[in-house]
């Protein structure tokens, strides 16, 4: 198998600042060193905003920088499938999977994550975009700049599993039960789960932001929370989504290297990326 790694190391369209010092941090320390020692061919590269000789440039917000970002990620994911490759996207923000499900017909999401990001301009107290990125994805809110993603289009709830959240904003639980979105709250409940998407879908995105693993085990970032999965889960859960669906696309995002001060998670993302990839 071919794999393309595309790095985004940027955080709040911040250049290598807490979460987008993870990319390049994962990469040097084995997170595709490992999937090349099991005979892939590997290949890596930085997505950048585009668009920086505009009036307004990406660069200066964070909306725009992100949104850039996101449109650069749809044509290299784009690229990577046409060659043949698996793109797999490193990025400090889980916005990245908006655009490397671009061009995708009839795919299913799995998203790993502490968190539901799933407020809208609406409800979200903190005005993290990236608390948001979920909701986006299955058309909510920020739908025009969504757009702008080439071949972006919205999944259907029924489409998504979210697996591992456990820390959830009171809006955004009411915007999940008004939904049709899949809430998985126990790793024992996400077998039966997939299975039921497997009817509706045979491809899949998966989408892992770091801090779904417990804190107690590894902390990705400073918004990790106590109560997610065990290293050993993480890795029974990619070998149950890989022997189910065919895997389309990869996100691994939010980890912040500074907080993991035992330098414990590569190794985890390594391990469950390897067994990905091989089945």
């Amino acid at each position: 198998m071919k794999v393309q790694f595309l790095l985004v190391p940027y955080d709040s369209g911040r250049r290598e600042w807490r979460m987008g010092r993870g990319p390049s941090f994962l990469l040097r320390h084995g997170v595709g060193s490992g999937i090349r020692a099991l005979g892939h061919e590997v290949d890596a590269e930085y997505v950048e905003p585009g668009g920086i000789e505009r009036p307004n440039p990406p660069a200066s917000t964070e909306i725009a920088t992100s949104f850039s970002l996101y449109r650069e990620v749809a044509v290299r994911a784009r690229e990577a499938r046409s060659n043949g490759a698996l793109p797999i996207v490193l990025g400090g923000n889980c916005g990245v999977t908006l655009g490397a499900i671009a061009d995708q017909s009839d795919v299913g999401v799995l998203w790993l994550d502490a968190h539901a990001d799933f407020n809208t301009p609406e409800t979200t107290t903190s005005g993290f975009l990236d608390g948001m990125a979920l909701a986006v994805l299955t058309g909510r809110c920020w739908r025009t700049m969504a757009s702008s993603i080439a071949g972006f289009v919205a999944i259907p709830d029924d489409h998504v599993v979210l697996a591992g959240a456990r820390d959830i904003d009171p809006a955004e639980e009411e915007l999940l039960e008004e939904s049709e979105v899949t809430v998985v709250r126990g790793f024992e409940s996400l077998e039966p789960a997939l299975q039921s998407l497997r009817t509706r879908v045979s491809r899949l995105h998966f989408h892992l932001d770091a801090d779904v693993l417990d804190a107690d085990v590894a902390r990705a970032n400073v918004f990790a929370a106590k109560g997610g999965l065990t290293i050993a889960q993480l890795a029974d859960v990619a070998r149950l989504a890989a022997a189910r669906f065919e895997i389309v696309s990869a996100a691994v995002t939010a980890y912040d290297p500074a907080i993991d001060t035992e330098a414990t998670i590569p190794a985890a993302i390594s391990g469950a990326l390897e067994v990905l990839v091989s089945r």
